[in-house]
């Protein structure tokens, strides 16, 4: 501790110096505890703000998020269904699918055997993490498609009960964000079957199976109650042989015939550009289809109303694919990756990169023959000018 000596100058006034030191003393720590009553306030504050900025993490648990930013209501899955095309190469099909759209889209993969994908815990446990997987029991085989499309909608609606579910296979490619956008503006409650529609000229007008279908909870649980109903038109042992073995032709003629659920145009109001597309984005771009898929668009003015400017049928170019475009097919897993990868870098930086960019980018990572398989067509080559058409394209799906 320092002592203070007296001063031998003016002792007289001694005492009253004393009290003035006192005093200032005083004062100095006055203002020091305001100024710490000051900090203490502030720091309350600071914390405060902190406190309140933390997510819950009761409600971030039962929120799913995802980089697509898919979050909250409503709930859906997107049910994969085995492909008839290059069966083989399914397993890897599916690992693909979990490292691109699967996560995002809740992907539910339908498997005869386990193995096909063993990283997925079964629909029955109760996960709220995807993919998951339904195990169809071993006496539906791999070609029985309306028994095992039974079991699938009956699993899905028993175990999860999502207020919708997207059934596409294992060649579709999912953009997540614009399906969650899409199937926000629709109801539940209400019957729904939509995709992308097509009618031959004396069969029932169904929706591609290729590009996905959505059915809604309540066209689900009412499908399940007429199935059980004996004698019902919708139970495949009560119809024709050969829509026994098209499980897509079977749920739109009970749909429409028994269940009075009609199909919906889903283009895009705005230019009447496809959603949904049952091939992939080269084929789509370049309009080089094949003709029976042209010709199922030609009967759809009979239940959608006559369309003046395109008749329904599919646009080539630019045209071809609405922004908020859901799906595409024919996609093997190494274009599978290529396209994902493509769109998320576009998105994540849509004004900084550019058209030349995206062109090398995609010429260097796209797959060739024979990876992106037989119903897939390559990049069209360097100075083509369908290159125009196919940035305009990548740019506009990718928001």
């Amino acid at each position: 501790m320092r002592h203070r000596m007296p001063s031998v100058v003016n002792p007289e006034k001694r005492p009253l110096r004393l009290e003035t030191i006192a005093g200032a003393s005083q004062r100095k720590k006055q203002s020091q505890r305001v100024w710490h009553r000051l900090l203490a306030s502030v720091c309350s504050f600071v914390l405060f703000i902190i406190v309140i900025s933390i997510p819950n993490i009761e409600e971030d648990q039962n929120a799913v998020s995802t980089s697509e930013g898919v979050v909250g209501p409503p709930s859906f899955v997107t049910v994969v269904l085995p492909s008839v095309v290059n069966p083989e190469k399914r397993p890897l099909r599916l690992e693909t699918i979990s490292k691109t759209w699967g996560k995002a889209s809740h992907a539910v993969y339908v498997v005869h055997n386990a193995n096909e994908y063993p990283e997925g815990a079964p629909i029955e446990d109760g996960h709220t993490t995807f993919p998951q997987v339904c195990l169809v029991p071993e006496t539906i085989k791999f070609d029985d498609g309306v028994p095992r499309l039974e079991y699938v909608i009956r699993a899905i609606h028993n175990t999860i009960d999502p207020d919708f579910a997207f059934f596409v296979n294992d060649h579709t490619f999912v953009l997540p964000n614009h399906l969650h956008q899409f199937l926000k503006l629709l109801d539940c409650s209400k019957d729904l079957y939509v995709g992308h529609a097509l009618k031959g000229e004396k069969e029932t007008a169904f929706n591609s199976g290729a590009s996905g279908y959505v059915l809604s909870r309540t066209t689900m649980s009412r499908l399940i109650k007429e199935w059980d109903k004996p004698g019902s038109k919708c139970q495949s042992a009560n119809v024709s042989k050969w829509l026994q073995g098209n499980p897509g032709l079977l749920t739109a003629k009970c749909f429409q015939e028994v269940m009075g659920i009609q199909l919906i145009d889903t283009r895009d109001k705005e230019d009447s550009s496809h959603k949904f597309h049952a091939y992939g984005l080269v084929r789509t771009i370049t309009g080089n289809v094949d003709q029976w898929y042209l010709n199922k668009h030609q009967q759809l003015d009979s239940i959608f109303g006559i369309d003046e400017r395109y008749h329904h049928m599919p646009q080539k170019g630019a045209l071809c694919c609405s922004k908020d475009t859901i799906s595409f097919h024919y996609v093997e897993a190494a274009e599978n990756i290529a396209f994902w990868n493509i769109l998320q870098k576009v998105k994540q930086q849509p004004d900084s990169i550019s058209d030349e960019q995206i062109k090398e980018t995609m010429r260097q990572d796209w797959p060739q023959r024979p990876e992106i398989g037989a119903y897939a067509h390559p990049l069209p080559a360097s100075q083509s000018p369908v290159w125009n058409d196919m940035i305009k394209v990548i740019r506009r799906i990718s928001s």
